[in-house]
């Protein structure tokens, strides 16, 4: 449900105190109606990305947002020139209050909430204009403030079907939504900007025996460097339960003195990891990606389920969970150790 009264006063508060536009103005906006795959009408418009969002009521979320965070100027820039991924207010009203709706938005009052929303905001909006043809897989860089090297950066990638995801789960769901300053992509998700880095990701998730493994070879802190942009396939407890003693457990990993079982349980883990960011819409049946492990690759299969294959496995290993992303590189969770 859309709180349409709110809709029309911010529209009202926009045109007439904000943006400043008279009647005649108003209507020379021209707009042609354009559904995305869920059914939701937006426009295609003359004015700006503001114009265009206000003119839109499943945008009215993120027009709270926009208001809110006084980030109205910035976006009706004539020389903005940026492509905007735009949450519906279906992706905000997955979000935890008070930031899963316009009426909570509107009645935010602490800085610091407002400070983050504004960032969150900022990382929707890629410099540059790019329509879904331009859009290439990679990264882009965004108007969010960077305290690391990669944290202003989202990531593009395509699936089979060419859907184009954002940062891997979040899915364009209307692209090419033209404006003066830049074109609109409506998404289907939030984008959060990450907060931990891969090494976090294992710690705060319990991935006890990758932690003790990670710190028995003297590999987390590479996976805490800011400068590392990786995509680890994370074995869980259950996984490395599998494995033969002293491999099987973090007490166990943790009791390792040998050297060689200690150079053995690092190139375990290296084959664990590929350099640069793949996301799952990344993957294809039968490709084979490098790993940190020098001269040794993994399989990806995805007939009856996503699986990464390892040479010294008998089977593959299930992809249980993706696309967690940290501020330097990616996560899957799998349910097996990968033997090289």
């Amino acid at each position: 449900m859309y709180n349409l009264p709110f809709t029309r006063f911010v529209s009202l508060i926009f045109f007439a105190l904000l943006l400043g536009f008279t009647a005649c103005q108003k209507d020379a906006l021209t707009e042609i109606a354009t559904k995305d795959s869920d059914g939701l009408v937006f426009s295609r418009s003359n004015g700006t990305i503001v114009d265009i969002a206000i003119s839109n009521p499943d945008f009215s979320t993120l027009v709270a947002a926009v208001v809110k965070t006084g980030l109205v100027d910035f976006l009706s820039r004539n020389d903005l020139d940026a492509t905007v991924f735009a949450p519906t207010n279906a992706a905000f009203a997955a979000l935890p209050a008070p930031f899963n709706n316009a009426q909570n938005i509107n009645n935010i009052t602490d800085q610091r909430q407002i400070k983050m929303l504004g960032q969150i905001l900022r990382f929707h909006v890629a410099k540059g204009s790019y329509t879904a043809a331009q859009l290439g897989n990679g990264a882009y860089n965004t108007y969010k403030t960077a305290a690391t090297p990669f944290a202003n950066r989202i990531y593009v990638s395509r699936d089979a079907a060419n859907s184009v995801f954002i940062n891997g789960n979040s899915q364009v769901v209307a692209a090419d939504v033209l404006a003066d300053n830049g074109v609109i992509h409506v998404i289907n998700k939030v984008l959060l900007p990450p907060t931990d880095d891969v090494a976090q990701i294992a710690i705060k998730n319990n991935f006890t025996a990758l932690v003790a493994a990670l710190q028995k070879t003297r590999l987390t802190n590479i996976f805490m460097m800011p400068t590392t942009d990786a995509t680890v396939f994370a074995p869980t407890d259950d996984a490395f339960s599998a494995l033969p003693a002293p491999l099987n457990n973090a007490d166990n990993i943790k009791g390792i003195t040998d050297p060689a079982t200690i150079n053995t349980l690092r190139n375990v883990l290296l084959y664990h990891v590929v350099g640069g960011r793949v996301f799952s819409a990344d993957l294809r049946d039968g490709i084979t990606v490098p790993t940190l492990l020098s001269g040794k690759t993994l399989r990806v299969a995805l007939t009856g389920g996503a699986q990464v294959e390892g040479d010294g496995n008998a089977t593959g290993s299930n992809i249980v969970l993706t696309d967690l992303l940290a501020r330097n590189g990616v996560v899957h969770v799998i349910d097996q150790v990968l033997l090289p």
